[in-house]
């Protein structure tokens, strides 16, 4: 139950980084930022978005991949093409749409993106799924974990062959500007450390969750460290991977104890509508922008916190809207029931339950 809390506190958390990054980065690259304390702000907060945000989740998604391929390597390949092929396909050909149509209709020129390029060319945010893609796939290539009786989940040898491509996709990452190619180094990173930490805690998942001064600890941590670190560079230096690292121990203390709090558990039901916010989140911050500029509004302030409002809330609701209609997973916004790690680990349960019963009863 802590591992679970551990897991949704800090998708809560760095999904909301994320959308801030969206917010802020529109305000930073428009110009709309003038020299003094306001920008000084503003791009201290888009560094310590950027290194928490999307580092999480792949250190979360590493954290999951060793059980789920410990009770099923289909069930992953089947999960992983559903959940994360399905979407980026289904949401890059409609996101392009929508910005080609907007660009005709202003009389923009935009670059024709054919379907068939999307196989090393993502649109916009969809280079996570792209590059968790690769990472799921890596994983069911490298691992092969023991079995979840075992003390620890992965070998010796096994944790070896994953520390490897990590180091060097540091450094790929860091000294590298290849587009898609850096950055999918750069998530194998954070996927790649999630595994080897959730090895190494197999067993131990029910342990006491991190309290309020750990939190406040790593938290103010974090804080000083991309302070420290947001003029050196942006966040794919090497400077920004302990910064990274902090950002993943600070989202995912600070959520494990607003899972736990009951007067911040709404805050923790992001996590269930964590993936249409991530998909859609661009597309309704744009909108709440254009509309903030066709009525002459230009205070960055206003443009940031409206659009992490929209970012937010209209994702949120289209995710309701399809809930009720029954059309959720369709739109690549949830996981289908049967392909979900945990109903394998129920049907092992049940099984090895009945296998007992049968040995009591002979």
């Amino acid at each position: 139950m802590v591992k679970e809390e551990r897991i949704r506190g800090g998708q809560a958390v760095s999904i909301v980084a994320i959308v801030c990054a969206e917010a802020i980065r529109r305000v930073v690259d428009a110009g709309f930022l003038q020299d003094g304390h306001v920008a000084r702000l503003m791009k201290i907060l888009l560094y310590a978005a950027s290194t928490l945000g999307y580092p999480t989740l792949f250190f979360l998604f590493g954290l999951s991949t060793v059980a789920c391929l410990q009770r099923s390597r289909v069930h992953l390949l089947k999960s992983v093409a559903l959940t994360v092929l399905y979407p980026y396909l289904l949401w890059s050909i409609l996101q392009t749409g929508v910005q080609w149509f907007v660009a005709e209709y202003r009389d923009y020129s935009l670059q024709q993106m054919g379907p068939t390029r999307l196989a090393w060319a993502p649109v916009g945010q969809f280079w996570f799924l792209y590059a968790l893609f690769i990472c799921q796939i890596v994983a069911c290539i490298a691992v092969w974990p023991r079995s979840t009786t075992s003390g620890s989940a992965l070998t010796a040898a096994n944790r070896g062959v994953l520390a490897a491509p990590a180091v060097i996709g540091a450094i790929v990452a860091t000294r590298s500007h290849w587009g898609i190619v850096t950055m999918t180094c750069w998530g194998l990173v954070f996927f790649l450390s999630g595994m080897l930490f959730a090895s190494r805690r197999n067993g131990q998942s029910e342990r006491a969750a991190p309290g309020l001064p750990v939190a406040l600890a790593t938290g103010i941590a974090f804080a000083a460290a991309a302070t420290i670190a947001q003029p050196l560079g942006d966040y794919l230096n090497i400077y920004s991977l302990p910064v990274s690292f902090l950002g993943i121990a600070a989202a995912i203390s600070i959520g494990t104890c607003l899972a736990t709090w009951q007067s911040s558990r709404w805050i923790v039901s992001l996590c269930s509508s964590w993936k249409p916010v991530y998909l859609l989140h661009v597309l309704a911050i744009a909108a709440i922008w254009n509309a903030l500029l066709a009525l002459g509004i230009r205070q960055p302030v206003v443009h940031v916190v409206l659009g992490i409002a929209a970012g937010l809330a209209v994702p949120i609701a289209i995710h309701l809207i399809t809930k009720r209609a029954g059309i959720a997973a369709w739109a690549g916004f949830e996981e289908p029931a049967a392909t979900r790690c945990e109903d394998t680990e129920v049907s092992d349960l049940a099984a090895r339950t009945q296998r007992k019963a049968v040995k009591s009863r002979a």
